[in-house]
C-alpha cells in the first residue's frame, strides 16, 4: 500500500492563521530555495478524496470500525463528512459547496500502516481493539487555503470556529465496538523511554568502559567524563524529551548541562520505531549533535583546524534514518586556497560536495547553529536509584517516613505479595491505562516482626510494555523472552518461577525454567515460558503514587 508521507522542511512554515487572516503557504524570508529541494523530491501529500456532493453525510456522530468522532451541535448543518476505510475527512459546508475544498481536518486509525506520522500527519493517540492489538490514531489538516479566498481574504467564521475547534473535538474521540480509544497515549517521552534511561543508570553503577557504551549504541564521552568528574558527573550529564521529528511523538535526547545560553550539545538521540525505543545517532565531543527548533538534527563536526563543518537532517518518519537537508564544511586538506564546500547530495545520496564562497559557507553554518535548541535538561543525578542495600534504615521508622528521601518524581506503593504486605520504591513511573501510574522497577521492603524496615531487594523489567503486576499474591516482571514469578515467604524475597528464551548466534532458541529459588535449567521447549507469560497478562500491573517536590 502507498505511504502517504509528507516531509516537513527545516524553516518551511505551512498552516492557517490562528487569528483568522488569510492562509498562506510560505517559505521563510532567509531559506534559500536548495534547503527544501531534496525534501520535495520525496513529499506526497495527504491524499484527500475526491469531490462529490453525494458522498458527503452530515451526522454529528461519525464512526470507522474503531473510533466514534463526535462533532458538537452547533456545527449541525454548517458541516460535511466522509468516511473511507479507517479514516474521517470533515470539511466546511459552505467553502465545500463554494468549490474551495473547505478541509479542515481528518482522523484515522492507522489499522493497515499505510500512513505514516509526520508532515501532514501527527500521531494524537492510540486505539486499543478488544483483542488486545495497538494502532496509533493520527490527524491531519489543510495545506492551503481551503476556503473561497477570492471574496474573503479573512477565514470565514464558521470555518474558523470549526478549526478551532478541532483539539476539543479529537481529546473526545471515543473507541467504538468494544475498542478503547487513549488520546496522548504513546507520545510523551516519559511514557516512552524508561527503560532506555534505566540502562544509562545500568551503565553508570556497573562502571561500564568506553568500549561498552558504544557496543550498547552509547556516548563514550559519558564514560570519559564520569572517569573525570566522578559522581559529579551525573549533574553534568542529563536528557530532555523534545518531538524533533514532527510527528506528535517525542525523542529522547540525551548530552551535556551547561550553564551558557549556548544550543545544548547532545550526544545521544532515540525515536520510536514500531513502537519500540531506537537508536537515532550517537556522537562524540569532536562529532555532537542538537536538536533542530524547527524538526531535525544538526551534526557539528571536526578533525582539527583543517577539517570541520555541519550536516542538517530530518528524521526520516516512521524509520531511525537521517535524511539529509543540507550541509557546509571547511576542509583545508581538500582545497587550501578555497577551502569552502556545499554538499549537493540530497536525501541519503553519498557526499557530493563542491565549492561555494565563505559568505555561502557563513550563511549555512550560522542558520543550522541559530536554530540549535537550548534544552531543559534533566541531570541523570536526579533519577539515580537510591541503593537501599548501603542505606540506614533504622532511621525510618514507618515506609511514610522514606518518603520524606525520595526524589522527586518516585513512586510508590503497598501491596500484599505472598504472606505480607510489601512497599514499593521505584525510581520513576509512566503512564498506565485509565490515568494509573505504572513502574518497571521498584526496590521492595517489609516490617519484620519487631516493626522494622527490613530491604528484601530490587525487581525490574525490560521496558513499559512489561509493568511490574501482580496476580493472586505473586509479582511478575518480564521481558520479550523472559518472565518471572516473585512472592514474599518467610521475610525473603523467592523467585517462585522464572522462564528464560534464549539464542544463539544462529537465531536458535534455548528455553530455561527454574522454580522455588533454584537455578534456571534446560527444558525442552517454551510451554513453562508461554504458561507465565498467559499469567502475566492477566495480572493487574502495579498503581504507584508519585512524590512531587518543589
Amino acid at each position: 500500500m502507498k505511504r502517504r508521507v509528507a516531509l516537513l522542511m527545516v524553516g518551511a512554515m505551512i498552516g492557517l492563521t490562528a487569528c483568522g487572516s488569510q492562509a498562506t503557504t510560505q517559505e521563510s524570508a532567509e531559506q534559500p530555495k536548495e534547503e527544501t529541494q531534496a525534501a520535495e523530491e520525496v513529499s506526497e501529500v495527504v491524499a484527500e478524496p475526491a469531490q462529490g456532493q453525494e458522498d458527503y453525510i452530515e451526522d454529528t456522530v461519525l464512526s470507522t470500525d474503531l473510533l466514534t468522532v463526535t462533532i458538537p451541535d452547533e456545527f449541525k448543518g454548517k458541516f460535511q463528512a466522509k468516511i473511507i476505510d479507517n479514516e474521517i475527512f470533515v470539511y466546511d459546508k459552505a467553502s465545500s459547496e463554494a468549490g474551495f475544498g473547505g478541509f479542515v481536518f481528518s482522523v484515522i486509525s492507522n489499522v493497515n500502516k499505510d500512513v505514516v506520522a509526520g508532515g501532514m500527519y501527527t500521531k494524537i493517540g492510540e486505539v486499543e481493539t478488544p483483542t488486545g492489538e495497538f494502532y496509533d490514531v493520527l490527524t491531519s489538516g489543510p495545506s492551503d487555503v481551503q476556503w473561497d479566498y477570492t471574496t474573503n481574504e479573512e477565514m470565514p467564521e464558521d470555518y474558523g470556529k470549526l478549526y478551532n475547534s478541532v483539539s476539543d473535538i479529537l481529546a473526545n474521540i471515543q473507541g467504538n465496538n468494544g475498542a478503547t480509544y487513549m488520546h496522548g497515549a504513546g507520545m510523551k517521552g516519559e511514557d516512552l523511554y524508561a527503560y532506555t534511561l534505566s540502562q544509562y543508570l545500568t551503565a553508570f553503577d556497573e562502571g561500564w568502559d568506553a568500549n561498552q557504551f558504544e557496543e550498547a549504541g552509547m556516548s563514550p564521552e559519558f564514560y570519559a567524563l564520569i572517569q573525570y568528574d566522578g559522581e559529579k558527573a551525573y549533574d553534568e550529564m542529563g536528557f530532555a524529551y523534545k518531538d524533533i521529528s514532527n510527528d506528535g511523538v517525542d525523542e529522547l535526547l540525551v548530552g551535556m548541562i551547561d550553564d551558557s545560553d549556548e544550543p545544548s550539545v547532545v550526544y545521544d538521540i532515540y525515536t520510536m520505531v514500531d513502537r519500540q525505543p531506537t537508536l537515532v545517532v550517537s556522537g562524540t565531543a569532536r562529532d555532537s549533535y542538537c536538536g533542530m527548533e524547527y524538526g531535525g538534527v544538526a551534526n557539528f563536526y571536526s578533525s582539527g583546524a583543517m577539517d570541520s563543518g555541519v550536516k542538517v537532517y530530518n528524521i526520516t518518519p516512521g524509520t531511525n534514518e537521517l535524511f539529509l537537508q543540507y550541509g557546509v564544511k571547511y576542509d583545508g586538506y581538500e582545497n587550501e586556497e578555497n577551502p569552502w564546500f556545499k554538499d549537493e547530495a540530497s536525501g541519503d545520496d553519498e557526499d557530493k560536495w563542491v565549492e561555494c564562497t565563505e559568505e555561502d559557507y557563513n550563511m549555512w553554518f550560522d542558520r543550522a547553529n541559530e536554530q540549535c535548541l537550548k534544552l531543559d535538561f534533566t541531570p541523570f543525578s536526579e533519577i539515580m536509584p537510591i541503593d537501599y542495600s548501603k542505606v540506614d534504615l533504622s532511621k525510618y521508622d514507618t515506609f511514610t517516613k522514606m518518603l520524606d528521601d525520595f526524589k522527586n518524581g518516585m513512586g510508590y506503593a503497598n501491596e500484599p505479595v505472598g504472606d505480607t504486605d510489601v512497599f514499593f520504591a521505584a525510581t520513576g513511573t509512566y503512564n498506565g491505562e485509565n490515568e494509573t501510574k505504572n513502574a518497571i522497577d521498584s526496590s521492595l521492603f517489609i516490617y519484620d516482626s519487631k516493626g522494622k524496615i527490613v530491604y528484601l531487594g530490587q525487581v525490574y523489567s525490560a521496558g513499559t510494555a512489561y509493568p511490574l503486576s501482580l496476580k493472586d499474591g505473586y509479582l511478575y516482571t518480564g521481558g520479550h523472552h523472559n518472565v518471572s514469578k516473585y512472592t514474599v515467604k518467610d521475610g525473603k524475597l523467592v523467585v517462585a518461577e522464572e522462564a528464560i528464551e534464549e539464542f544463539d548466534t544462529n537465531g536458535n532458541s534455548t528455553f530455561y525454567y527454574a522454580k522455588d529459588g533454584e537455578e534456571p535449567k534446560k527444558v525442552e521447549d517454551d510451554s513453562n515460558l508461554m504458561t507465565l507469560f498467559d499469567e502475566y497478562a492477566n495480572a493487574k500491573p502495579v498503581e504507584y503514587s508519585v512524590v512531587e517536590k518543589p
